[in-house]
């Protein structure tokens, strides 16, 4: 009887820390980008600190809402391109020495960035709004497939559903309080998928892009894909496929991929 209660335990045991277990971090063709976590606005020939990003270097600094950023290392700034550009050299550990007019006051900080792994799609957004041009997208997810048996049928279109909102979710955490970045409504947008029959094609024509761009004022798409795959009898593999497509143009501007294990 004690030793069937010691392997009720182990067994408990093993199951409770298996439960423990970290999901598995996706792997994909992430960019590590360093940050000081501030967001700009360039008014009257000054870059004013408009707001902060909790818990990164430049908050835990003492960097306030209203500081007037006047250089970086020593080079003066003149808009957010040129605060992208001199981040973009910095690796793990570098500091940063940034000068702030608060008051009429100079005050200087020794900051280490935080790097931190991002998408190409959203380095891109970034980078477009630092030419001081406004993004607006149109969040749609395309092909589901799934090469598993006995899949439900309502299983795409809950796959879809989760797809968009967390896209939506993560364009809004990164880029919502930049007011040159909008993110297309989705109810607009299902009424165009809904004549283009989206839901069964799953394919982005170029009229289709054209008549979002018109009913919806978007400038890009973010085209998701979706594929699920039996890599061995217990395990399976999830691969995303996310574009950033310019609406006027048609072009492919970045490429996100990832997969789940």
């Amino acid at each position: 009887m004690r030793r069937i209660s010691i392997v009720i335990l182990c067994i408990m045991l093993l199951s409770g820390c298996a439960g423990l277990r970290a999901k598995p971090e996706p792997e994909g063709n992430f960019v590590e980008v360093a940050k000081l976590g501030v967001n700009i606005e360039y008014v009257d020939n000054k870059v004013i600190v408009k707001s902060l990003s909790k818990g990164f270097p430049a908050e835990l600094s003492g960097v306030k809402i209203g500081d007037i950023i006047v250089s970086i290392d020593g080079k003066i700034l003149t808009s957010e391109k040129d605060l992208l550009s001199l981040m973009s050299n910095k690796r793990v550990g570098d500091h940063v020495l940034l000068a702030i007019n608060r008051n009429g006051q100079i005050i200087k900080f020794q900051i280490v960035p935080k790097v931190i792994k991002a998408r190409p799609t959203g380095i891109t957004i970034q980078s477009i709004m630092a030419e001081n041009n406004k993004v607006t997208v149109a969040v749609i997810v395309g092909e589901v497939k799934n090469t598993f048996s006995n899949v439900p049928n309502d299983w795409i279109d809950a796959v879809r559903n989760n797809l968009q909102s967390e896209h939506e979710r993560g364009l809004i955490t990164a880029f919502g309080k930049n007011d040159k970045f909008s993110v297309v409504d989705r109810s607009r947008l299902k009424q165009i998928l809904d004549e283009f029959q989206f839901s069964q094609t799953g394919f982005v024509s170029d009229k289709l892009r054209v008549k979002i761009g018109e009913m919806t004022g978007a400038t890009h798409l973010l085209d998701i894909s979706f594929s699920r795959f039996q890599s061995s009898s217990y395990i399976k593999d999830d691969i995303v496929s996310v574009r950033l497509i310019e609406i006027q143009s048609g072009k492919v501007l970045a490429v996100d991929r990832t997969t789940t294990h």
